[in-house]
Parts: C-alpha cells; structure tokens; sequence
C-alpha cells in the first residue's frame, strides 16, 4: 500500500497506479494537489512503490 498524507488526513491506495490515478480514484483532481517526497515535487506519471509515503500540498493561487 501507498500512504498519501494531506494536511491531518491519511489515505491509502495500491501502488502500481500512477500517482493521478491513485489521486482521481480518491477524488482529488490532480490540479489542485502537488505530492512532495524528499523535498522534491513527484510527477502525477509516477507509479509509487509498495511503503512509500508521500506528502499532498495544496495548490493556492491568486491575483
């Protein structure tokens, strides 16, 4: 199982999915997310391995 952390919610989903679609089975579009690990901002083609975690920050922009 992949662990995805967001703010205080955890979730979890199979790995072998990529990244947009582990978000999109969960109901996260994608856009709206960006999914952190190590420091660095991980692509949403990313197929996450059994055990990994990652963290979901929010996207916030404005004008």
């Amino acid at each position: 199982m992949v662990i995805l952390k967001r703010k205080e919610q955890v979730y979890t989903v199979e790995a072998g999915k990529t990244l947009e679609q582990a978000l999109r089975e969960l109901g996260i579009l994608p856009e709206t997310v960006l999914a952190i690990k190590d420091g660095r901002i991980v692509p949403l083609s990313h197929r996450p391995a059994d055990g990994e975690e990652l963290e979901l920050v929010d996207v916030i922009s404005g004008g």
